[in-house]
């Protein structure tokens, strides 16, 4: 993908001490091109990274001289037969750049053309003639795109960094979202999508679009993850189908690549259900799927309890030896952990992150797969809310709010007896999920789970930024307390907030290395499709997951298809990887407080008491809470020092 960028003077013709120091900011970036468009107070620019076919001949940002539209746009439309279908384009023209379909729909639609934009994409329209911009973010928030606004000028950038670079920008630290930041367990960055860690830096939403005038800033939001007609058929076979026509779509028009197509395969059913539809799909082309798999490191202790797995090998095996043209390689990140990736990470995402033990091999993935020559990066990350969803609690408060009590009572004696579970206390937490939000609060502190996620923030700044009744208004459960419906679950799931910081992190991290990561998962038409299917069709007969399994029956190997009782666990060695390095890292964590800033935004007390009683790791901790929160001290501590050198 590219990256975007751009300049709108209010007052004043461009300054060119701006411009020059933003596209110097992102020399640093690996990509294949740059373009710009200028006049009088309105700069337009693109650093352009070349990835699908078309965009070896795309010109960015382009300037349509017969409409009077200038584009820049960091997108792949995804539909693109669909829209020149719609749209009259005849066959000869099928080969234009994504940026020009888009132009084309907008040319045709106006504002409306995010209502028929299938993809990945950020984009800006200049209109010459009205003088206003036309800003869209994709639907579900893949392409990033942050915007500062002020009397003098307007600026907007793919990256917050560039933005910095412009004179009257300063880094001022936002302490709302520093407070959101610290006090939520979730490793999602941030509950309220509009703001960023800088008060003066706003990003644009997901399903977002907004047009800037003279007049101000006009923004709105296009589209939501919601149930508006339920999906009906005869029969089982007709859902499966039209299950995979959909997702098969979805997964073939990521395959779109002047380089290798590669994924991050796991051994359960989301990567392994697109790895199996894509492997079929490039068998047509001659060409080989690349799959990097994180396992654990040499020396390994295996400590995890029955059904969870360290080394998915063996799944991930049967899936490749099933898709016959699968190149798998195995990422053990020798040498690498949690600690060696703090400093790169925090400059890759701009801001300090939540994600400690997964950063090592996240990082080595993308760099396997750039040097094995990958251009496009498929993953699943959303397929647990989407295309393998089905889940036993949510589904029985479903029926028990539909009082469908002769169903539940079916499914109920299927699942307690597959699995060996209680059906009596099973039912028990089923009905105390419909209590109150404050007496499950309540309840839920008296278990001391809450003991588990260390409280790290200055207290008088929790208090000032009224944190819990933010969240409240914000419809966030930071401590996963309340248990939805099926629906309800996917709506948390599908959140605005939660779809903008995973496309952030990933297309900054997939950046970073001159990739693109793309998810089949999170497609516009497979979220809107899953999400107005009967629950019947996610789990029946106490089965788990139901569609996807009987979907991809014959498609995918059953090994992987009718696994019930295993799970992988990423990064099950992420603790013992930090034990030889954690006497010095224990030391440095000892000196947090010595900032001021540290004083203003942490619980220093607090710190200092877990760093007592985590003088020493155990390295058979399943979770180890405490260790990665004082990790997430260490990651935010480098953060604030990184910003005041």
């Amino acid at each position: 993908m590219s990256a975007i960028y751009g300049l709108l003077y209010k007052k004043d013709i461009c300054n060119a001490d701006d411009i020059k120091a933003v596209m110097d900011n992102l020399e640093k970036y690996n990509f294949d091109n740059s373009g710009v468009y200028q006049e009088d107070s309105i700069f337009l620019g693109c650093h352009i990274k070349h990835v699908v076919p078309e965009a070896l001949s795309e010109v960015l940002p382009y300037d349509d001289k017969q409409s009077s539209y200038v584009i820049t746009a960091d997108a792949i439309i995804d539909n693109r037969e669909e829209l020149f279908a719609l749209m009259d384009i005849p066959e000869k023209d099928w080969n234009m750049p994504d940026s020009l379909v888009i132009l084309e729909a907008y040319k045709r639609w106006g504002t409306s053309c995010t209502d028929w934009l299938v993809g990945d994409f950020a984009f800006v329209i200049w209109d010459k003639k009205k003088k206003e911009l036309f800003c869209v973010r994709d639907h579900v928030g893949n392409r990033p795109f942050y915007y500062y606004n002020s009397k003098e000028i307007f600026a907007f950038s793919t990256l917050m960094e560039p933005l910095f670079q412009i004179n009257g920008i300063r880094k001022q630290l936002n302490d709302i979202y520093i407070a959101d930041f610290l006090s939520h367990f979730m490793i999602r960055h941030e509950i309220d999508a509009g703001i960023t860690i800088y008060k003066d830096l706003i990003q644009l939403p997901s399903a977002h679009a907004m047009i800037i005038t003279g007049e101000g800033i006009r923004q709105w939001r296009y589209w939501s993850v919601k149930k508006t007609k339920e999906i009906h058929f005869a029969t089982d076979k007709e859902y499966e189908k039209a299950f995979l026509d959909i997702y098969s779509e979805a997964v073939r028009c990521r395959l779109r690549s002047v380089k290798k197509v590669g994924i991050m395969l796991s051994g359960g059913l989301d990567s392994g259900s697109i790895a199996c539809i894509a492997a079929e799909e490039l068998k047509k082309r001659n060409e080989i799927l690349y799959s990097f798999t994180q396992i654990p490191m040499e020396g390994y202790r295996d400590y995890l309890p029955a059904g969870l797995l360290a080394d998915e090998r063996e799944f991930v095996q049967e899936i490749c030896e099933f898709a016959g043209n699968i190149h798998p390689s195995y990422i053990r990140s020798e040498g690498r952990s949690s600690l060696t990736e703090i400093d790169d990470r925090i400059a890759v995402l701009e801001q300090p992150y939540k994600s400690i033990e997964n950063s090592y091999w996240i990082n080595d993935i993308h760099k396997a797969a750039a040097a094995e020559g990958v251009g496009v990066l498929l993953c699943g990350q959303c397929g647990n809310a989407t295309v393998s969803w089905g889940n036993f609690r949510s589904y029985s408060k479903y029926l028990v709010k539909n009082l469908k009590f002769k169903t539940l009572n079916y499914e109920m004696k299927y699942f307690t007896g597959h699995n060996r579970f209680n059906s009596i206390k099973q039912f028990v937490k089923i009905m105390l999920s419909f209590l109150p939000y404050p007496i499950l609060r309540i309840m839920h502190a008296k278990k001391g789970i809450n003991n588990k996620f260390p409280f790290i923030i200055n207290k008088e700044l929790f208090k000032e930024m009224r944190v819990y009744k933010r969240a409240r208004q914000l419809h966030y459960d930071s401590y996963n307390i309340k248990q939805n419906d099926s629906y309800g679950e996917r709506l948390k799931l599908l959140s605005e907030a939660g779809l903008s910081y995973l496309g952030a992190v990933g297309s900054k991290t997939a950046m970073a290395y001159g990739i693109v990561k793309r998810d089949p998962t999170r497609d516009k038409r497979v979220i809107e499709f899953c999400i107005n299917l009967p629950e019947s069709q996610w789990m029946r007969n106490g089965l788990e997951r139901r569609l996807i399994r009987c979907a991809m029956n014959g498609k995918m190997p059953d090994k992987v298809r009718t696994n019930t009782t295993v799970r992988g666990r990423q990064a099950a060695d992420w603790v013992q990887r930090i034990i030889p390095e954690w006497d010095k890292v224990w030391e440095e964590l000892n000196s947090v407080g010595d900032l001021e800033l540290e004083r203003k935004y942490l619980d220093i007390p607090k710190i200092k008491q877990l760093l007592k009683d985590n003088k020493k790791l155990n390295w058979n901790e399943v979770e180890a809470y405490s260790v990665k929160y004082l990790l997430r001290v260490l990651v935010f501590s480098r953060f604030l020092k990184s910003i005041k050198k």
